[in-house]
């Protein structure tokens, strides 16, 4: 699909699939599902379906009884759709709970809940130093422990330094790590991805007010914006101290003033010192400079809006918003992702997005 094609929109049930299998019976017997994933990785999804199947004579037993495929450790996928509409993935991980619900007066219910292919990062905790390596190469080295391909975008930090993982599991140092840089990472297949945030575009869709766009509240928020960063620390190899400015401004999607701009127009100059790294080099203290200051940029004009079921939706998606209020018409980058469907609303997508700019009024 041509990033300017538009989007196919998808309000039928979702299409699943259990160890490769599609089941007739979970697609009758589905009553609702939430798929969520967010910066950070590791999507999360949750399936509940009628516990019940019609026999040969006629009496109903538990559909989740003996022979059924929904088992722990069962590999599950789900598609945004039908699949004779070649349906995108939405979520491809593996079962690892199980529930079994008994109500009043109403059919009971079987409860799947599953986490995707960074499950076994979530599970293995270790000590270890990666010593004068790049972040490609840390990423990298846990890729192959646990068989994944590293996949790392242009645009991440190059710099070569000491990591230390202290009784951490291999995701939890990850997130941390690439959170100090501005980093995110996510799994497709068997590729473990890295990339900025706000940077890499995973897709572009547009979603107009009235039709694929349900809701939206958007905010542009001058309170954690700032003019400048500047970083403070000592280099004890050097002996001399560490010092680094960055001006605040846009990154990311979008045009538009920034929040460092309205902040100069309209408020006063806000410089933040940040004093909580630890010894680094003049080229770490410019790094963190950096990144913090295009964190906190981009999380100038935030969205959290509800679209028709969109299985191109999805962390790292640019979204152009039509129809809203002109000072918010712009490219969003996408942050959290929540795909929901149950019997009374149909397939939506809910989503957050943010953007560095904020437009002239019309």
């Amino acid at each position: 699909m041509a990033l300017a094609d538009p989007p196919a929109l998808l309000t039928a049930s979702p299409t699943v699939e259990v160890d490769g299998m599609s089941y007739p019976l979970i697609a009758a017997n589905l009553e609702r599902m939430r798929m969520t994933e967010a910066i950070g990785g590791l999507s999360s999804l949750e399936l509940v379906m009628t516990d019940g199947a019609t026999q040969g004579d006629g009496s109903v037993a538990h559909a989740s009884g003996a022979g059924s495929p929904l088992q722990l450790g069962a590999g599950v996928r789900v598609f945004g759709g039908p699949a004779e509409a070649r349906a995108t993935e939405i979520f491809d991980g593996q079962i690892t709970a199980i529930e079994a619900e008994v109500r009043e007066a109403a059919a009971p219910l079987f409860t799947l809940l599953a986490e995707d292919r960074l499950f076994p990062l979530r599970r293995k905790r270790r000590t270890r130093l990666f010593e004068k390596m790049d972040l490609s190469a840390v990423v990298g080295a846990i890729a192959s422990d646990h068989r994944m391909k590293p996949e790392v975008r242009q645009g991440v930090d190059t710099i070569s330094r000491q990591w230390m993982q202290t009784d951490e599991t291999d995701l939890a140092f990850l997130r941390r790590i690439l959170a100090s840089l501005d980093c995110d990472l996510q799994v497709v297949g068997d590729r473990l991805q890295v990339g900025r945030i706000g940077m890499n575009q995973r897709n572009a869709i547009t979603l107009s007010a009235g039709s694929s766009l349900r809701y939206a509240r958007i905010t542009a928020d001058v309170a954690e914006q700032v003019t400048a960063i500047r970083v403070a620390s000592f280099d004890p190899a050097a002996g001399q101290a560490a010092d680094a400015n960055e001006a605040g401004g846009g990154f990311g999607p979008g045009r538009g003033k920034s929040g460092a701009d309205v902040l100069n127009e309209k408020f006063s100059a806000v410089v933040m010192h940040l004093g909580r790294y630890g010894p680094m080099t003049d080229a770490d203290a410019a790094a963190f400079a950096k990144y913090e200051a295009n964190r906190r940029a981009r999380a100038f004009v935030r969205c959290f809006g509800t679209a028709v079921g969109n299985a191109e939706l999805r962390v790292g998606t640019w979204v152009t918003l039509v129809g809203v209020n002109g000072q918010f018409e712009n490219d969003y980058a996408v942050t959290r992702v929540v795909h929901r469907f149950d019997q009374v609303d149909g397939y939506l997508t809910d989503f957050e997005a943010e953007c560095a700019y904020l437009g002239e009024a019309k």
